[in-house]
């Protein structure tokens, strides 16, 4: 006899946990696609839905289908991969410093990154060795905040934030240096050390994407191991995890992720640290479920903040950073304060 209460299809047949998880991949998926859609359809001049819709289809056709397809759509996707990819990188420095209040603009890897890639300027305009310059920075900076940090004890935390703000501060200054000697004007080098997204080319986003993807590529075998490294280097040798091997893998990926960011965007502050702890929190701690999500969140998130700071009326055009700096501001502040009362932050 047929049992009747016995699960007659695949969806029937899936947990109440694998049903949310696919949930939330939908929403996240979907959030992505209307954040990427309101950049495109709003900026100097809003364009209708319908004529962009239409110029996305058709993209030979009249003056719309050249703004949607070679300015707006370009900002949009590095937005997009500009988000998530320091999202991503924020989510992997937590990992690799054992710290929830690292991130690559804290700990000084958009600094180093954004100083490899004005040294480069300066000495080799033109040529194609931004990106690289901006890696070895990046790698740099963060090699060197994580072994100040680490051994440290119950200081480890305040050991990489003094260390972080310090490396920032100087790299920025060197840059800023540099940028001046070149006789860079006070706006361009604004730009720079807020971040902004202006002027993407596809040539500019197709090597951020493919920046980017060495870096993920690094970190998607690592993310069980982060898991374990999360909770201290003793726990993870225990399980087996290969502790140096995975430091060095995870130091590559954050850095190479990081370069990607500040190539396309500048130094754009805070998105590392308030997305991953964000969604740590909506979906929990399990970096194979959590890796995703983050990125997808961070690309949804900068892809908003840059059209608000797009379309700003009484402002104009403001770079990106300084809505993510009025938005993970006073959220790192509260982490500290979070933590000055004994609590630690999911």
């Amino acid at each position: 006899m047929t049992n009747l209460h016995q699960p007659t299809s695949a969806a029937e047949r899936r947990s109440p946990a694998q049903r949310r998880g696919t949930a939330r991949w939908f929403i996240w998926v979907l959030a992505c696609l209307m954040a990427l859609l309101l950049g495109v359809v709003h900026g100097s001049t809003a364009i209708p839905l319908g004529a962009v819709l239409t110029a996305l289809i058709h993209p030979g056709r009249g003056i719309v289908a050249v703004i949607v397809w070679q300015i707006r759509l370009p900002r949009i996707v590095a937005a997009a991969l500009v988000g998530g990819a320091l999202a991503s990188a924020g989510a992997t420095m937590q990992a690799l410093l054992q710290n929830p209040l690292a991130d690559p603009y804290i700990v000084g890897a958009s600094a180093g990154a954004g100083l490899g890639a004005v040294v480069v300027e300066t000495v080799l305009p033109g040529t194609l060795l931004m990106a690289p310059a901006a890696f070895f920075g990046a790698l740099f900076s963060v090699f060197l905040s994580w072994t100040l940090s680490r051994g440290r004890g119950r200081s480890a935390m305040l050991t990489l934030l003094l260390a972080g703000y310090a490396l920032s501060v100087m790299f920025s200054a060197i840059s800023t240096f540099l940028m001046f000697a070149r006789e860079q004007s006070l706006s361009a080098i604004f730009a720079w050390e807020m971040g902004g997204i202006h002027g993407m080319t596809w040539t500019t986003v197709a090597v951020t994407g493919v920046i980017m993807l060495l870096g993920l590529t690094l970190l998607v075998p690592e993310r069980r191991h982060m898991n374990a490294l999360l909770m201290g280097e003793d726990v993870a040798l225990s399980v087996g995890v290969p502790v140096r091997r995975s430091q060095g893998i995870l130091l590559l990926s954050a850095s190479l992720l990081t370069a990607a960011a500040v190539y396309a965007g500048g130094l754009i502050g805070f998105v590392g640290l308030v997305v991953p702890h964000v969604m740590r929190r909506l979906v929990g701690a399990e970096h194979e479920r959590l890796l995703p999500m983050t990125f997808l969140a961070g690309a949804t998130f900068l892809m908003l903040a840059d059209t608000l700071a797009e379309n700003l009326p009484p402002l104009g055009l403001l770079p990106v950073g300084v809505i993510t700096a009025f938005l993970g501001g006073p959220y790192f502040l509260y982490l500290l304060a979070d933590r000055g009362r004994g609590n630690r932050p999911n």
